[in-house]
């Protein structure tokens, strides 16, 4: 796998996270949008994994965690759990594993 589709990957990781967060707080996605000021199609894109890295970053994962009343490094270790399960890390490709 190349670094950039694992980039890819990663942000499809990224957007299941903020997803199972939603889900977890039974929020519509209209509702996290609104209330943390994130357009609704940048908060679908993000969820789906289709936002580039232009069309979010710690501004929006601020928001985020705000409504979805976690402290950031929560939704951080969800978003690395699932990168795990998806076979690791591109920044960790080539270190040796536990």
């Amino acid at each position: 796998m190349t670094k950039a589709s694992q980039k890819r990957l990663h942000v499809r990781m990224f957007g299941m996270a903020v997803l199972t967060m939603r889900k977890e707080m039974r929020l519509s996605t209209e509702e996290l949008a609104e209330q943390s000021g994130l357009g609704l199609h940048v908060l679908a894109r993000i969820e789906n994994g289709a936002a580039s890295g232009d069309e979010w970053g710690s501004r929006e994962i601020c928001a985020l965690v705000d409504v979805l009343d976690v402290p950031p490094d929560r939704l951080m270790e969800k978003w690395e759990q699932y990168i795990e399960e998806a076979g690791g890390a591109w920044w960790k490709m080539g270190e040796p594993r536990d």
